[in-house]
């Protein structure tokens, strides 16, 4: 992965594009902050531009000060739901949920396929009658290879995306003794996605769940696939 000198030697705004590969590192910590050190050597750039940007994110509320150094700020909650109420689908998607008898009882996921790799991001969900623990949470990206709904979305792939993004992801992630890790196992269990007109995810997420997805019919036109899943 590059990293924030490499970026910043081919940008128009070098600041704006440190303060972004700032976020982005802090977004995958998973909410563990990170020290000035940390952010530096992650970022390949000086302490002393890193503390420049970092206390100009404070000032706009998308970092805050803790003990160990920086976390993402509360701002950012705004700005992700600005986006998310502007997403068509998410909108559909929570309408559906209102009128449908049947999204009553499970869980149900509303998740679209990273558009070059194979992960999956989940925009909505809304609990049910037995709400469960589940893995996704939302903007949070899981594997597409043991996920339901990532599955769903593979399996519409032509073949020669879907090889290619399998050769470029290299070793199949394990997130439990059920995941898929082997590529030709996986292509079998996505002709039998085709197949039936749904995938499955027993176990392969998180041990002890059943999630049953199927693609968004027209969302693929409109620019990015899309699944429902419904988990017990």
């Amino acid at each position: 992965m590059e990293n924030g000198a490499e970026r910043q030697g081919r940008s128009l705004a070098p600041a704006v594009t440190r303060a972004a590969a700032i976020l982005d590192l802090l977004a995958e910590r998973r909410g563990r902050a990170a020290s000035l050190a940390e952010l530096a050597r992650g970022l390949g750039l000086a302490k002393s531009s890193v503390s420049n940007i970092c206390n100009a994110l404070v000032d706009a509320g998308l970092l805050h000060r803790t003990p160990e150094g920086f976390g993402l700020g509360r701002r950012l909650v705004g700005y992700a739901e600005a986006y998310l109420a502007g997403a068509d689908i998410v909108r559909e998607f929570h309408e559906a949920c209102r009128e449908r008898v049947d999204c009553q009882e499970e869980t149900v996921q509303l998740a679209v396929l990273d558009e070059t790799g194979l992960e999956v991001v989940y925009l909505a969900r809304r609990d049910g009658r037995h709400p469960v623990v589940l893995a996704s949470q939302i903007g949070r990206p899981l594997p597409a290879t043991t996920t339901a709904t990532g599955k769903a979305m593979l399996a519409e792939l032509p073949p020669e995306e879907l090889a290619a993004r399998l050769q470029a992801a290299g070793p199949l992630p394990r997130l439990t003794g059920e995941s898929i890790t082997d590529s030709d196992q996986l292509r079998r269990d996505l002709a039998a996605v085709r197949e039936r007109g749904y995938a499955l995810d027993s176990g392969e997420t998180l041990e002890g769940l059943l999630c049953l997805a199927a693609t968004v019919p027209g969302t693929a036109t409109r620019g990015q696939a899309a699944a429902l899943s419904f988990t017990g």
